[in-house]
């Protein structure tokens, strides 16, 4: 046991010293709407790379590609920038924090602790593994295995979705926006080649996770309360 603690030491020494770990910040080009662009951020560990969005929008011509940041000294510039500079030191220590935990630390691993996916309930992926999970337990009882079989097809194609438009393997509650789930149907239509009854019952379970979520405290808002049509319901 002790030789194996002294050759995951220094396994990890020898990683560290090797790593290399850049945090940028740029703008999302084909977003642009009225001269407006989205900034993103952009997170590199030894090669894995990570995206994100810094929750920011810039005027395009007040945006410096070179420095990453934006020009000037106006108080949109200012704000702007001192925001990216809060976000870049809550990814440090995000990095820094993993790397004393972790043998290896992966870009996607600290971006996911910065979005604040590192607990139980607060992604979507893991809300919907513990919803279909408690749902098995039923079946038999008060609920039927075929139902259980959609909602695992329903969670597959979730994940299917954000492994292609998002590039992750999960997502935190608190991104979700209403667009999340139009964006979702339209995937279902075209990509999943889902026909209208499969596609509003897949958006009903994905609304009817949040909803569940938020009810239970586990996400601070609902972003589909505002939308009408994908009414949850508990189908058996």
């Amino acid at each position: 046991m002790y030789n194996s603690l002294i050759t995951n030491f220094v396994s990890k020494e020898k990683w560290i010293m090797r790593s290399t770990f850049k945090v940028l910040f740029y703008v999302n080009g084909s977003k642009e709407k009225n001269g407006i662009v989205p900034v993103m951020g952009r997170v590199t560990i030894n090669g894995s790379v990570a995206q994100f969005s810094c929750k920011q929008t810039i005027a395009k011509e007040l945006w410096d590609a070179k420095g990453n940041r934006a020009k000037g000294k106006s108080r949109e510039a200012r704000d702007i920038n001192l925001a990216l500079d809060n976000i870049k030191a809550q990814i440090i220590r995000h990095y820094q924090r993993l790397s004393d935990r972790e043998a290896f630390v992966t870009a996607e691993m600290v971006c996911n602790a910065f979005q604040g996916l590192g607990t139980e309930y607060e992604t979507l992926l893991g809300a919907f593994d513990k919803d279909n999970e408690s749902f098995k337990k039923r079946i038999g009882i008060d609920r039927a295995k075929g139902s259980y079989q959609v909602r695992v097809r329903s969670r597959n194609h979730l994940a299917a979705f954000i492994r292609k438009c998002y590039r992750r393997s999960d997502i935190s509650m608190l991104e979700l926006t209403p667009d999340f789930i139009k964006e979702y149907e339209i995937y279902l239509s075209t990509d999943a080649g889902l026909h209208n009854a499969s596609v509003w019952s897949n958006c009903m379970w994905l609304k009817t996770i949040v909803a569940k979520a938020h009810y239970n405290g586990l996400t601070p808002r609902n972003p589909f309360a505002v939308l009408r049509g994908y009414k949850g319901a508990d189908h058996r």
